[in-house]
This record gives C-alpha cells, structure tokens and sequence, in this order.
C-alpha cells in the first residue's frame, strides 16, 4: 500500500464519534492500555488499526491497507485467526505487549454490534504456548524493588507455576540472578524510574521492562493480594509472614500477572522464600568464564558443562537439571542425599534403563496441567497428560527395588488411576489438534452426543427412506427429497403430478417444471439434521471443560507427580553419564580440603582423545601459584578443579578416580579478558572490578580461581597487583586459591608462605619445537614459549624469527636491568624482602 494512502495517526487522538462502533471498541481498550499492540478479533481475523497496523505491518512482514474513506481513513493490518500463535510469537520475541480483543458471542446470535473484550494481554514473561516456548528452558517474569542497598526479587514462570522470592543484599547479587535465570520480562514500582543507571542495566540484561504503580508495592496491599489469591490468613506457611519486601515484590508480580492474563491463575499454588544460605553462591562472571549452560563463544549450549551432563529424557528433568546447576547446594546432608540415589541409580544399570525407557514416553506434566488450569489446554495437550499419567504405575513398579532416601520419597507417587480411566474412556486417540475441528470425544461417554453422531450419520439413509414413504404414500414415482441453501430440506414434485399432492403439503417454491414442498416432519427432521453438527460442537465443548475441570481439582498432585518426576529423570541422567564417562562418587569431609586424584575436565575429556587427567591437593587455606607456556592447559586445568566441585555440590558424581571435598561456600573466577563497552570499562577495569568482588566478598570457605590476573596493564604494574592480590588472600582471607600466571617473579611468594606452593604443566622442548605435556609437576617455569606458539599459530616465518632476534635483544637489557636494582635493593635496607 503507497505510503500516503494511509497515514499512522494515533487512535488514541482521535474523535470518538467519528469512529465505527467496532472501532470504538478498539479505542477503549487503546486508551486503558496503550503501551499494548491491541489485536480486535473481526470474524476470521484479528485486526490492527493506526499506529498499530503500522507496526505490525513492519514487523511481521505483512500488508498494510486501510478502512474507510476521507477523515475516517485507518490504516488496517489483520492476521488469519487460525495463525494468531505464530504471528504473536513473532510480535512477543522483539519485546511488544500484545492485547487479545475476543469476540464474546457468536455472531450469528448477536443483535447488533457483537460483544467483544479484553481477554488477555500477552506480554514475554506472562505467554504459555508451547509454540512460544523452549521446552529445555524456563521463561521467567521477574518483579524487582529495593530497600536502601536491598533487592527484594520475586520470579514466576507461568507455564509451570513455579513462583519464588528472595533477598538480594546488593546489585552485585542482582546482576548474578539476573544473568543465571534470564529473565525475559522485569517489572518494578515506577519510584524506580529515577534511577536510570539501574533500568538502564535491567533493560539490557531483560529487553522487556514494564512498571506498575507503587501502591500494589505497598507490603500491606501486596499481601492482601497474596492472601486472597492462595486463600489463606496468613503467610507463615510461605515462610514469609516478617518479609515486607518480599511480601511486596511477591504481591505486586501476582497482581500484574492476574490482571494481565485476566485468569485466576489457579495453577499458582505456592511462593518459596529462598535463602542465600542454602546454595553455593555462583556470579555472573563464573557462571559465564565456567560455560556451564553457554558457551563464550556463541552463546549456544554447545561445548557446556550442561551439554555434557544432560541425558536427561523429559523436558521437565533437562530445566531441572539446569536449576541445579544455578544452585549447587551447601547442605551436606542433602548432597549425601542425592549422591545415594544417583550412587544406587549407578549401580542397578539394568533398572535405570527400564525406568529411562518409561520416563521417555512422559511428556511436560508441568505445563500440560498450567495448560489446563488456564484454561487453553487442546484435546491433543489432554492426551498427552492421559498418556503420561498411564505411565506412573508402571514406574511405581520399577522404583520397589531401590532402597535409597530420595528414591523412596519418589515412589510416594499417587498413580492417578481414576484420572487416567476417565480420559481414556472420555477421549478419541486421534483427538484433533484443536477443538473447532471436532471428533474429541469417544464413542459410548455420553448418551446424547451419541444419538446426534447417529443422527448425523444416518441422516441420509433417513431422507432415501422418507422419499421412499412419500413416493408409496402419494402414488408418485418421481418424487424427490432435495436440498438447497436457501430452503433447506424440500419435496420436489414434476408438474403433471401437482394434482396428486396430499393437502398436508406446504408449497415453498415454483421452477419452469415442478413445485417444491415441506411438510412439518421434513421441517422437524431438518431441524434435527442441520443442528447435529452445531449441536455435537456445543455439546463436545461443554464436556471437554468438564474433563478439564475434573483434571483440575487433581492440580497439586499432579505437579507434585511432575516435581518427582523430574528428579528421578535428572537423577538418572547423572547416573547415566557417571556410568558412561566413568565419574566416581565425590566423598565429603569435614575439613575444608580439595583432593582430586587424576580429575578430569568433563567437556575437554570428550573432544581430546589423549586428555591428560592430573591429581590437585589444596589444604584449608593454600594457594597454588601455577606457571607455564600458552596452550599447555593452566585455564582448562583452574576450570576444571572449579568444575568438579561445582559437580559434587550439585549431587552429581564427577570425572575422576578420587574426589575428597569440603563444602564450599562460593565459587570465584577471573578468567578472561573482555571489554564491557556498555559500561565504558577497559579490560583492565573490569578485571579489577572482578578482583575487587572477589576480595570483598569471599571467605576461607570459598575457592578462588585467578587466571593472568594484572596482564592488562603494564608488566610493573601488573605484578605488583598479583603480589599483593596473592598476598591479602593468603594472610587475610585464607581461601583455596589457584593462581594461573606469566610473571613468573610470583614463584618467590612459595619462598615466603608456607602455604603457597608453586605448580607448572610440563613442556618438552626437541630440536627447538615444543611439545605440550599437559602433566602438572610440583615446582616453577621460567619460559613462556611464546614465541614457540606465535608460530604454532601460523605467524608468518620472517616475522617469528624477527621475535627471536628482538627476545634476546630484550633479555640482555633485562639482565643488565634487573643486576642493577638488585645491588641498589641490596644497599636499600627493608626493600630487600621482595
């Protein structure tokens, strides 16, 4: 359409009395919501005017027209309303807000203006269609407000009905949360705006932000909401009862989501309160420099510790699986917990195969039943759920053999059998996709709805015999029964047989060469006939809600069932790759030590074929200072220990002969070096920044990975950073340390603390080529072999050999150099400890 044959004039701007009626209804609800793309369904299509056909025109690719003439020109964008799940997609992936306008009555009923009204507005973090969803991931809204320093988060994910709060102690914490969960939606009290550094990073890390008015944050009204939502008096159940800020972030996200989705949302049954004290805390920056869900590269799950350790054969245990491995846990005793399980999983292969078998063929009971509750639950999802729950007695079977804590807990699944026989008596197995095509319900479950399929099918053996009658009863052979769209149902009767015409006959319409009749049981027929289909629609509609309300009532324990289900699947998957990568199960001690006898990198064991495991040993408080050239391991080999730990906290077994583990509180990592140009920070900056968490906010029960810390600045200054970084943590904090390095000066710090021992990966150097041993040696390097690696790396000939003339250059000003500081440290008296 020529761009000034329609114009994107605001509705919003706008005489009411200009409008159509239909159009009137499609301001009112731009006026309550005009941050919203507002979608008017208009018979087969939902239909987009002004400012918001224009955008959707733009971003979905399709033709912008116009309705009606002069002034009351509007430009018009409309979508097949068969189509709206992918076209909402579409629109819900760039970030919009989407308001659904439903047609509230049939419009052939309807006198005059058909009914129409807001059912729902579809916004990222609120949507529940599958085709709108990974099945792997969690698509979370968050709700976020503060208190001084204090974050106070509440998440929910709608399409499982999972919702959780917790307290964030500064933006540091936020961050972390924000960059593990990746939220796509943040709301927060509109107070908030005037701190534009923080929406600002909120907006970059989310892409969907919205407010809401700072009274639903008020922790009186917040639980007023709360309450009447789960029906209690109070909130001690939730644990939240002394938590305003909780209470009010909590209260403040239901609010929006019940408003937004115009539903009860009764598949939100609970909040749980998490504390900081029951996980292993994980930054933003170790859950990126470990790839443990994405990798640096592209982002992709590709080359993870996820990806290694995900067997897992149901959708629910594959996003659980990932929740656990946001939060390793601190609890020794529930880590014990799941290694029982996973250890008794390990060893009965034979069952663990039956049980992975079974567990393949259960779909996503979390969203299947949210589905259901919503109310937008198709014949197919109910299916899938009848399939799913027929599966659990057969894996009650399979768990009577196990003994472990966590394996019996599971094996309190009810079996769901009353629900399972309803829907396989009620449901047809090739249920259709989607309720407006009919044939739901079986055969023989309702009475009704069987006589008018019978009536319905048998309607034109009814009609041959009718005709049949008529012709015996009148004496005229050629009688017929026809039908047209005009008249319906009609008897057609030649001309030279008017005569024989019964009186009971009702005349309806003349042709050149007959008359055509009706009579009352033809018209009573008809009626039967023609409203079979419509009736058999109806009927089939009200019934299929009422399975989905008997399913309903069955909610809890159904994501209940899910909730062990998903344990038992990620349970199995550990165990599976345990047996598979040959991973033994971690021993947890009260010290507070780190033993890995011949560990292994469980991502880099996988694509190298001679991977060379090696064995680590950190006492409470030692630190490992390790040396050596480029590409001899020292990253792989901090990542690795980091990992492995990460593994056993998590309930997993890991990759290696022998694993000996204190609980640690906290993994740190600076590994790496990028710039964070939406901040304006230098490499050098953000690793200070990062060295500086670190440092604030480790203890002696933390493990700390430093790789090449201070090489982003200049060499001077970059080893008096190390040295005193590697000192405070040593005399001050106290933690597990392992310190990857170049300045190789910092192997004199083994000189001074008894705690601090000096490592290197072995090269070996034949006929001035290196070759990259991978095994660590007690004891320090002096070489870096860079340039050896320049040229590996296919640095042109002329200018590897230019690097080697200038080296040695280099080295006998450096010599010379450092002989001359070394005499005036000596003359210095208290320098000379350096």
């Amino acid at each position: 359409m020529a761009e000034e044959k329609t114009n994107g004039d605001n509705i919003l701007e706008l005489d009411p009395e200009q409008l159509t009626p239909g159009m009137k209804q499609y301001l009112d609800v731009k006026k309550a919501h005009p941050d919203c793309l507002v979608m008017l369904r208009m018979g087969d299509f939902y239909e987009m005017f002004y400012q918001d056909a224009v955008t959707a025109a733009k971003e979905l690719e399709i033709t912008l027209t116009a309705r009606g003439k002069g002034e009351k020109r509007a430009p018009l964008a409309g979508v097949p309303f068969h189509a709206l799940e992918s076209y909402l997609a579409r629109l819900i992936r760039k970030g919009y807000k989407v308001a659904i306008v439903e047609q509230l009555e049939d419009p052939k009923k309807a006198k005059g203006l058909v009914k129409r009204g807001l059912v729902r507005i579809v916004t990222p973090g609120t949507v529940i269609e599958p085709s709108l969803l990974k099945e792997k991931e969690n698509n979370y809204i968050l709700a976020l407000t503060s208190s001084r320093e204090e974050f106070a988060v509440a998440f929910c994910e709608m399409s499982t009905g999972e919702f959780f709060t917790a307290t964030l102690r500064d933006s540091k914490a936020l961050w972390n949360e924000l960059a593990q969960l990746a939220p796509s939606e943040c709301l927060f009290p509109e107070s908030l705006l005037v701190n534009a550094e923080l929406i600002g990073k909120i907006k970059s890390s989310t892409g969907c932000v919205n407010t809401l008015e700072d009274y639903y944050f008020r922790p009186e009204k917040a639980k007023e909401i709360l309450l009447n939502h789960f029906a209690l008096h109070n909130l001690e159940a939730f644990g939240l009862e002394d938590q305003a800020l909780n209470i009010a972030v909590s209260g403040a996200l239901l609010h929006y989501l019940i408003t937004t989705q115009k539903n009860s949302l009764s598949h939100i049954r609970k909040i749980s309160f998490r504390r900081s004290r029951d996980n292993l805390a994980l930054d933003a920056g170790t859950w990126r420099n470990l790839e443990l869900a994405r990798n640096i590269r592209d982002g992709s799950s590709r080359g993870t510790l996820l990806a290694v350790v995900d067997k897992t054969c149901t959708v629910m245990g594959a996003r659980l699986l990932k929740r656990w491995l946001q939060q390793p846990l601190l609890n020794r005793k529930v880590i014990e917990r799941r290694l029982e399980a996973v250890s008794e999983l390990h060893q009965k292969m034979l069952e663990r195969e039956e049980i992975k078998i079974i567990l393949a063929e259960i779909y996503d009971l979390e969203r299947l039943i949210s589905r259901v509750n919503y109310g937008n639950a198709t014949p197919r999802d109910v299916l899938s759920l009848r399939n799913s729950l027929l599966r659990i007695p057969e894996l009650k079977e399979k768990l009577v053999v196990f003994q472990s804590g966590l394996l019996l807990n599971i094996n309190t699944l009810a079996e769901f059998r009353e629900l399972a026989a309803l829907l396989q008596h009620s449901l047809r197995d090739d249920a259709p996709l989607t309720m407006r095509e009919g044939g739901i319900i079986k055969r023989g479950y309702d009475s009704e709805l069987d006589q008018l399929h019978s009536l319905k099918q048998n309607s034109h053996q009814y009609l041959q015999a009718l005709e049949e009658k008529e012709r015996q009863k009148t004496g005229i052979s050629s009688l017929k029964v026809g039908y047209n769209n005009v008249f319906g149902y009609f008897i057609e009767v030649s001309r030279k047989n008017i005569p024989l015409v019964p009186s009971h006959y009702l005349r309806k319409q003349t042709t050149a060469n007959s008359e055509r009749y009706i009579t009352e049981e033809l018209k009573i027929e008809e009626e039967k006939i023609l409203g079979a289909e419509e009736r058999i629609m109806e009927l089939e509609y009200s019934l299929f809600q009422s399975i989905l309300h008997q399913i309903a009532e069955q909610t809890e324990e159904i994501q209940q069932a899910a909730a062990n289900i998903a344990v038992l699947d990620v349970l199995c998957s550990l165990a599976t790759i345990a047996a598979e990568q040959g991973y033994v199960r971690p021993e947890f001690v009260d010290r507070g030590v780190i033993h890995i006898e011949k560990g292994r990198h469980p991502v880099l064991e996988k694509i190298e074929p001679q991977y060379i495991a090696n064995s680590i040993l950190l006492n409470p408080g030692e630190m490992m200072i390790l040396t050596g050239p480029n590409m001899s391991g020292k990253s792989s080999l901090l990542r690795k220990v980091a990992l492995i730990v990460l593994m056993a906290q998590m309930g997993s077994f890991v990759p290696a002969e022998k694993a000996v583990l204190g609980i640690t509180d906290r993994i740190f990592t600076r590994v790496g070096a990028y710039d964070d140009l939406s901040s304006g920070q230098s490499t050098f900056m953000v690793e200070m920044s990062e060295t500086a968490f670190i440092l604030n906010n480790a203890t002696e029960n933390s493990l700390i990975i430093l790789d090449e810390i201070g090489r982003g600045t200049s060499t001077f200054d970059g080893v008096s950073i190390a040295w005193s970084v590697a000192e405070h943590i040593h005399n001050k904090i106290k933690a597990k340390t392992l310190l990857s390095t170049h300045y190789h000066v910092l192997n004199k710090l083994q000189e001074k603390f008894a705690k601090i021992k000096n490592y290197n990966l072995a090269v070996k150097e034949v006929k001035g080529e290196i070759i990259f041993l991978r095994k660590l040696l007690e004891g320090s390097t002096d070489q870096s072999y860079g340039i050896h690696v320049a040229k590996l790396a296919g640095l042109p000939l002329e200018v590897v050999e230019r690097a080697r003339e200038i080296q040695e250059i280099l080295q006998k000003d450096d010599e010379m150099v450092r002989r001359i500081r070394a005499k005036k440290l000596q003359e210095q008296r208290g320098l000379g400890e350096f």
